[in-house]
């Protein structure tokens, strides 16, 4: 096996581990993540039923059957790519964590070849593992989310930036335009880091690098390729706009300067202490030896990457620690060279290898002591409600955990036939999440079991005491607990970290079933719209 078979090797390996420690039997914890999941089994559908002469019909359809959908709210790629997936494997769990270990490799070989840039192999084997180690990557790479496919997209940007830099071609400048794009039509976020690129392009040639008719052509088709993804962000994801403009719950708002610091404090639990270190060192090393930095475009490349996307990221109102993921590329690289750093006694040809063995052993550390949160008995709950439902019937769900339960209720029932409806979206409406402002319909207790009764509930799977300070959410309670339902099973909420959902109760309606009703009308205030599906069943 060649040097570099072997590198790709080990980075396969830590993948295929963090893949083996990940959350795969409807357990998840996350609530984007079962929707990015039904999001690429959506178009996988539709893939399926190719729906040419009606597809927003079919897709109101979908939405009215499994009403866990955010395919509009978020860009389209990952869907894209793993809705082939779901139609050669299977829908399941497992193949949408899977497409998301295949970008774990992805990204390790990407920040492997990026790293070639200043290292010989075994010391970029180190960043690539090193990078895949680090808790936060490890988190939400072992997730159904987002971050870890459109950074991996965006390192490969990069690396052929790099490219067009040292040798001038045309392809590598074409290749590093579509992974730019690539990124952005997975998260939009990641345009933070393309100044950076620019960047690296401009220092490297200078101005005159604007005198190339490839250079315009590449930016003009990079432009055009932006548009339809502008589109889609002012018609149907207002909400991300806001959370970049003002939201009501930020944790520190960009006019603080704990805003400026947010993210800084949260480093250590991102990377961990002896990353931390490591890239401490390694940063002072950076700055001090000219001869670890390269060329022009490389010495500014990643000092610009992580100042750009760490002051665009404190400037959005709307900080969580996954967003930070972008900014741990150059600091596992810095960690590297803090390693190399510390390894310096020791003979120079032995400070790659031994730095990559610390790596693969802080990856092992990740696997085997930083467990991913995974919320069980959501699966079990799906299959007992589709074994107890009348066919062509309504299952409702009223609690948390609603895309877990939808997402469940496709995967792990064969029960195409039964509908399954969300409580929330029949007596509130709520744009994002509840923290941020929720309407209320002024149902009686009557009209609230009348509705069920004629949408064609036929079980109810309901968190108790869920948001039972609302008044309709109580009225909901009080019906179940009246006498037109039963109660038949109790399933325990399973989980690897305190919850608030702890037991999910599962009811039957006493009326005689009737046939779901398809047409209900749904808002979806998330993307300023309101779908209703129809009378026949898809």
């Amino acid at each position: 096996m060649s040097g570099l078979a072997a590198c790709l090797a080990v980075i396969a390996a830590v993948a295929l581990g963090l893949f083996m420690t990940s959350p795969v039997a409807g357990d998840f914890w996350w609530s984007d993540a079962p929707r990015h999941g039904l999001n690429g089994i959506f178009l996988a559908e539709l893939l399926r039923a190719a729906p040419l002469g009606d597809p927003v019909g079919f897709a109101y359809d979908f939405y009215a059957q499994y009403p866990a959908l955010t395919i509009l709210f978020y860009p389209p790629l990952f869907y894209a790519v793993s809705s082939p997936a779901f139609l050669l494997f299977g829908e399941s769990h497992a193949v949408a964590q899977a497409v998301v270990a295949l970008h774990l490799f992805v990204l390790g070989a990407g920040t492997f070849a990026l790293a070639r840039f200043w290292f010989e192999r075994s010391s970029a084997l180190a960043c690539a593992t090193l990078l895949l180690a680090l808790p936060e990557i490890g988190l939400w790479g072992r997730q159904v989310m987002l971050e870890i496919p459109a950074l991996a997209l965006l390192v490969w940007a990069s690396v052929f930036v790099l490219h067009f830099v040292h040798r001038g071609r045309t392809v590598a400048l074409a290749a590093a335009t579509l992974f730019a794009l690539a990124a952005l039509y997975t998260k939009i976020s990641m345009v933070f880091v393309l100044p950076a690129l620019l960047g690296a392009i401009l220092a490297a040639s200078g101005w005159r690098v604007l005198r190339q008719g490839r250079v315009w052509v590449a930016g003009l088709l990079g432009v055009l390729g932006l548009v339809p993804l502008m589109i889609l962000t002012l018609r149907f994801g207002q909400a991300n706009v806001q959370s970049v403009v003002a939201i009501a719950d930020t944790p520190a708002s960009r006019r603080t300067l704990a805003g400026w610091t947010w993210y800084a404090e949260r480093l250590p639990e991102m990377l961990g202490w002896p990353a931390l270190a490591f890239a401490a060192i390694g940063l002072v090393g950076w700055l001090a030896t000219a001869k670890l930095r390269g060329g022009r475009a490389e010495t500014l490349l990643l000092p610009a990457w992580f100042i750009l996307s760490y002051a665009a990221l404190s400037f959005v109102e709307l900080k969580e620690a996954r967003h930070g993921v972008i900014l741990l590329v150059p600091v596992a690289i810095w960690a590297v060279i803090g390693l190399r750093l510390l390894l310096s006694p020791t003979p120079s040809r032995l400070r790659g290898p031994l730095a990559a063995a610390a790596s693969i052993l802080l990856a092992i550390g990740t696997m085997a002591f930083a467990p991913v949160p995974a919320v069980g008995g959501y699966r079990e709950a799906a299959r007992f409600a589709a074994a107890e439902a009348p066919p062509g019937t309504a299952v409702l769900f009223s609690g948390k955990r609603d895309g877990s339960f939808v997402f469940n209720m496709r995967t792990a029932t064969t029960r195409r036939d039964l509908m399954t409806v969300r409580a929330d979206k029949l007596l509130l409406s709520i744009a994002v999440r509840r923290d941020l402002g929720v309407r209320e319909t002024n149902y009686t207790d009557d009209q609230i079991r009348d509705m069920l009764r004629d949408i064609g509930v036929s079980i109810i799977v309901a968190q108790r005491d869920f948001w039972v300070d609302l008044g309709q959410m109580a009225a909901l309670q009080r019906v179940l607990d009246g006498p037109d339902f039963e109660e038949i099973r109790r399933i325990p909420v399973e989980a690897n970290l305190p919850v608030e959902d702890r037991e999910l109760r599962i009811y039957r309606a006493r009326w005689d079933p009737r046939p779901a009703r398809r047409d209900i009308a749904i808002d979806l205030p998330i993307i300023g719209r309101r779908v209703q599906g129809r009378t026949a069943s898809p």
